[in-house]
């Protein structure tokens, strides 16, 4: 095999399914518009509960590869046989928990094959990276948090960890008025019905404020695993039309647009991109004190912390906006404003642009 000096510097992608409006997905197509040769191979054909992307465009370039009904025996075949016709330099690992064992044949029958893990957060394929880190020559995490998660728990003296924080399209979550004005408060969930993002904490937080303000309303927007338990667990509070499940919203600003403010009652959690595309739309956030969260929430200014079973200073800071709906706007301007300030989607695709260009 040729030593790799000389070799195109392409990109190939391990993800475990593809799911519509993932980041990882997001960021990959602006990276192929930014000039990257990157394929795209998936290990299961979908999600169950959510909406699949079709990555037509990468089909369109024959830069997706469907590994979903290859067996082990196969594996370093069939993805071998892509890194030779490819020229592949360069394999991000994003979540695809079963192709992590493989990883070290790859690098071993590769000559000059660079390897790169990302960590969201600290479940799921977490322990796997630790497993087979020795063939890693990087990881890619979005908050501090997760840097010094990876920093404390790696074998590595130097792990290689490139911070590359989150942003969103500011220009696209442009705030605008409510269709119709609204007498009450409204706060709204959107994200994956997953137990880590916890919709029943949700659920519960309306459930218990709801007595204490008749006119405070809820919504609920979402796909996933849990939408049947959500869906019973409203049933079982007698919540009635307090609270609404929509489901999935092909546009976040429609859902957005009919909220106050977010909940966001995460039992554990990255750097979630529904808190800056809220600030963004100018919506305050309650969220729980949990993984990177913290970094992106200042007391006051763009939301609050609040532990989920905080019911107490949930209910308070409710009180607070119903009484001076003047409160509520200034905050939400606040929020706006620190998105324009922090939250830039360019400045996030820069990073992973020079992050990639790096590792390659």
């Amino acid at each position: 095999m040729d030593s790799g000096e000389h070799r195109p510097r392409g990109i190939i992608a391990l993800l475990p399914f593809l799911v519509k409006g993932a980041l990882s997905l997001s960021v990959l197509r602006a990276m192929r518009e930014r000039g990257l040769d990157i394929t795209l191979a998936y290990h299961a054909p979908g999600a169950a509960g959510y909406t699949r992307d079709p990555a037509a465009d990468f089909e369109a370039d024959n830069r997706l590869l469907d590994l979903s009904e290859t067996g082990a025996g196969l594996y370093l075949e069939t993805l071998g046989q892509i890194i030779e016709e490819r020229k592949i330099h360069l394999i991000l690992q994003i979540g695809a928990p079963g192709a992590y064992r493989h990883l070290p044949y790859l690098k071993e029958r590769h000559a000059g094959l660079r390897i790169v893990d990302t960590l969201y957060n600290e479940i799921g394929h977490t322990m796997d990276h630790f497993l087979y880190e020795a063939c890693m020559d990087g990881v890619i995490v979005e908050s501090e948090h997760m840097r010094r998660f990876v920093e404390e728990r790696s074998a590595k003296i130097d792990p290689n960890i490139v911070l590359v924080k989150s942003g969103v399209d500011l220009a696209y979550h442009t705030p605008r008025a409510a269709d119709t004005p609204r007498e009450g408060l409204v706060l709204g969930y959107i994200g994956r019905m997953s137990p880590e993002k916890n919709p029943l904490g949700f659920v519960t937080i309306a459930e218990r404020l709801a007595s204490a303000h008749p006119t405070v309303s809820f919504l609920m927007f979402g796909e996933g695993g849990m939408l049947d338990d959500v869906n019973a667990r409203i049933v079982a509070f007698g919540l009635g039309d307090r609270l609404r499940l929509e489901g999935y919203v092909e546009d976040l600003r429609d859902a957005l647009t009919r909220v106050d403010a977010l909940v966001v009652p995460s039992l554990t959690d990255g750097r979630p991109n529904i808190i800056m595309e809220a600030n963004a739309f100018a919506r305050p956030v309650l969220a729980a004190p949990v993984g990177g969260i913290p970094e992106l929430i200042q007391e006051g200014r763009n939301g609050y912390l609040v532990p989920p079973n905080d019911f107490a200073r949930l209910s308070a800071i409710v009180s607070s906006w119903e009484a001076d709906r003047l409160a509520l706007a200034a905050i939400s301007a606040s929020a706006h404003e620190m998105a324009l300030d922090l939250f830039d989607r360019r400045r996030m695709l820069t990073d992973y642009e020079a992050a990639f260009r790096r590792f390659l």
